[in-house]
């Protein structure tokens, strides 16, 4: 394929053209500028149209806790303390409590601005309901007087609270109130009236909070007096019934009773045991002298066996002195030993008189210890009972204890609501009020317009960038070879004389002093052929395009007297089917030719024609035939080209289009190569991409392409082709493009 293709060794990937698209907005910047202006202006109407609106702002600071008059509770139950208290304080200042309040102290529903009734122009809506469409299918029944005040209320309060707005400022108790509005004076006043309005809400909310808990109060009191009294006839009924007299007699006898027979008893068991301990041992040692006796402890204490001891100590110790001077015989000897008997028959005659005692008071005391255990288990029964008696009368005393607690917090309550009953104690105050605003605030008409201008050109130039994007026509030779990657042989520009507004070019046009611009871009486009095919004997060129009314002929006809200019040139119009080039040189349209050749065997010569002011030869289609291709794929015709190779030096074959029929194949493969007409803003790019793959699936050689009847705007911009507007021999051109 000889095309003269673009850089080989360049990157397969995409690359973004920056200067493709600043092409394209050079080319567009009229209608971006123009569009944008448009915008402009009527943005500028509809801004100064609008009624201005003021913004009006005052600060409110919401205290967390409320000032008190006395140190007690609110009655209010809020939790100021925690962040939902804010929030929530935002929320009713746009609450429709709030508004209403402010919508009826200022009467703002006797405003236009809030009452739409009273305006005299008709609205949008009201002009569509009057419409005899609207009317027929939508009928409404008629308001009453009341459904129409609602209806006014209810838009009142749309429109107050879309120019009302809550600001809140971070990591403060500040608040800002603003109001927009038509009246700067009345944006202040709201501004500032739902502030008091708010104010005025919170402190009639705790004033009647605290009247209401006062009532309720009141109320509860006179029940808990009843209560009270209740309580306490039922505690002095039951101590009557039960004989008690206080709490402290209820079982403080009883238990000082039980703490007496305990002790006794404890007494009287530890005697027990210890008499029943000296019992026992002098039992044991019954019959033993009074030395064995009074080493039992329990008795070594007593005083007649200590002296009943010692007596006897005394007169055993006498016994043992005499002993050891007197024999057993001797009187002293015998008194003592006498003595010593006499004292221990004293002894004994002690200890049976000590174990009868001991056995009288064993028995007494354990007498003594069953009735006092008898008695303590009486009294302990007698106890368990009054402390059943004392839990039940704790519980009446408690009873009455918490009643009467009760009653004295409520009436301590009750004075310090009705001592604070008349003090109004805001959560809330003014930082600032609200001052008149003295520019309006909306619409901000610079910014409004600079906004549409920047928007309006950003819109054109993305509609200029779409445009081009979704354009199905090849505009130029620079779009062909962006679209195709092939660099095509050249542009025709549009010839724009008047006599050519309603036909063809004819074959005056390349000699017009007036076209050089036209002649110029023949001359080049012949030049690239010529090059393109240097060192090739070829001789025969074919060219054509994808559909009808695309410029081939005008092409072939141009190109051939371009070429006749150096070389001896047949024009041979190959188009059977619709032949028009004996036309354009002012034959007849069914001029005897090429078929009056094949078919009928018509001389050669008498067929050919010879232009004489260019030198040009033409062989015209002849006869119309209702077998073309038949006819261009037979042996004659093939050996006609051959023939017509020996006289002339090129020949120029002016073919039907490529995608109706396939005559342009035929004729192809015996050129062995074709050249396309692409027609600017015409040619289809599908239809180029289907007419290149014939071609190239049938293996014909492409000797180029050819871009037919490109504007002036784009021969300038395409930088190959921009130089020709240069030339200032080439003169000026008309209004209206013509039909090559």
């Amino acid at each position: 394929m000889q095309l003269i293709a673009k850089d080989q060794n360049m990157n397969n990937e995409e690359v973004i053209d920056l200067g493709k698209y600043l092409i394209l907005l050079q080319k567009s910047w009229l209608r971006i500028a123009m569009f944008t202006i448009l915008v402009m202006a009527l943005t500028t109407l509809i801004v100064f149209s609008i009624t201005p609106k003021y913004e009006a702002t005052s600060t409110l600071l919401i205290e967390a806790q409320a000032q008190k008059a006395v140190s007690i509770e609110e009655v209010v139950g809020i939790d100021s303390n925690q962040k939902e208290y804010y929030l929530t304080q935002f929320e009713i200042l746009k609450s429709n409590q709030i508004a209403e309040r402010v919508i009826e102290t200022l009467k703002l529903e006797e405003r236009l601005e809030f009452n739409a009734t009273l305006s005299r122009d008709k609205s949008l809506k009201q002009m569509i309901k009057a419409l005899p469409l609207f009317k027929a299918y939508g009928k409404e029944e008629a308001k009453t007087e009341a459904q129409i005040q609602e209806s006014i209320r209810q838009d009142a309060l749309v429109i107050f609270a879309d120019n009302l707005t809550i600001s809140p400022i971070r990591k403060t108790q500040l608040v800002k109130i603003s109001f927009i509005s038509e009246d700067p004076e009345l944006a202040a006043e709201v501004a500032n009236a739902v502030g008091n309005a708010y104010i005025e809400l919170n402190v009639e909310a705790r004033l009647a909070a605290t009247k209401d808990a006062s009532l309720w109060i009141s109320n509860r009191l006179e029940e808990l007096k009843e209560q009270l009294a209740g309580s306490e006839r039922k505690l002095t009924d039951y101590l009557n019934r039960e004989q008690l007299i206080d709490d402290s007699g209820i079982d403080a006898l009883v238990s000082s009773e039980i703490n007496s027979l305990s002790e006794r008893l404890a007494e009287v068991t530890d005697r027990r045991i210890e008499v029943e301990s000296a019992y026992n041992a002098l039992r044991i040692g019954k019959g033993k002298d009074i030395v064995a006796v009074a080493s039992i402890p329990v008795i070594s204490t007593h005083p007649q066996v200590v002296e009943i001891r010692s007596i006897q100590v005394e007169a055993e110790k006498a016994v043992k002195e005499l002993s050891l001077r007197y024999g057993p015989e001797h009187v002293k000897m015998a008194q003592a030993v006498a003595e010593l008997e006499s004292v221990k028959a004293q002894g004994k005659e002690l200890v049976r008189q000590l174990l009868k005692g001991m056995g009288q008071e064993l028995m007494a005391l354990r007498g003594q210890e069953k009735l006092l255990h008898k008695e303590f288990d009486a009294k302990k029964s007698e106890f368990q009972l009054l402390t059943v008696k004392k839990r039940e009368y704790e519980t009446l005393k408690r009873d009455v204890e918490t009643n009467r607690q009760v009653l004295n917090l409520f009436l301590t309550r009750q004075k310090e609501t009705t001592a604070t009953s008349d003090f109004e104690a805001a959560n809330a105050r003014f930082s600032d009020y609200a001052r008149v605003p003295q520019k309006p605030a909306a619409p901000k008409k610079g910014l409004i317009i600079g906004l549409a201008m920047v928007a309006s050109m950003g819109f054109a130039i993305v509609m200029v960038f779409l445009v081009d994007s979704l354009r199905s026509t090849i505009t130029s030779v620079k779009d062909f070879e962006e679209r195709f990657g092939l660099v095509p042989l050249g542009g025709i520009p549009q010839v724009l004389e008047k006599r050519f507004k309603k036909r063809d070019l004819d074959n005056t046009v390349f000699d017009d002093k007036t076209n050089l611009q036209f002649a110029e871009s023949i001359r080049s486009i012949r030049t690239a052929l010529t090059l393109s095919q240097m060192g090739s004997d070829r001789k025969r060129l074919a060219i054509t395009s994808s559909l009808p009314n695309e410029g081939k002929t005008t092409t072939s006809i141009n190109l051939a007297m371009a070429y006749a200019k150096m070389e001896n040139v047949l024009l041979i119009d190959g188009d059977l089917r619709k032949p028009s080039v004996a036309e354009r040189f002012g034959f007849k349209k069914y001029q005897q030719g090429l078929t009056n050749h094949l078919l009928m065997g018509t001389d050669l010569n008498q067929c050919l024609i010879k232009d004489e002011a260019t030198g040009l030869t033409i062989l015209p289609a002849g006869m119309l035939t209702p077998t073309p291709q038949e006819l261009l794929s037979s042996d004659k015709f093939a050996e006609l080209l051959d023939e017509l190779e020996q006289h002339f030096d090129r020949i120029i074959i002016d073919t039907p289009p490529t995608l109706p029929i396939s005559d342009t194949m035929i004729i192809s493969k015996l050129v062995g190569g074709v050249a396309i007409v692409v027609k600017a803003n015409g040619t289809r790019i599908a239809s180029m991409k289907n007419t290149l793959a014939r071609y190239m699936g049938q293996g014909i050689n492409i000797d180029g392409i050819i871009v037919n009847q490109v504007t002036q705007k784009s021969l300038k911009a395409d930088s190959t082709y921009g130089g020709y507007g240069k030339y200032g021999t080439y003169g000026t051109y008309g209004e209206n493009p013509a039909h090559s």
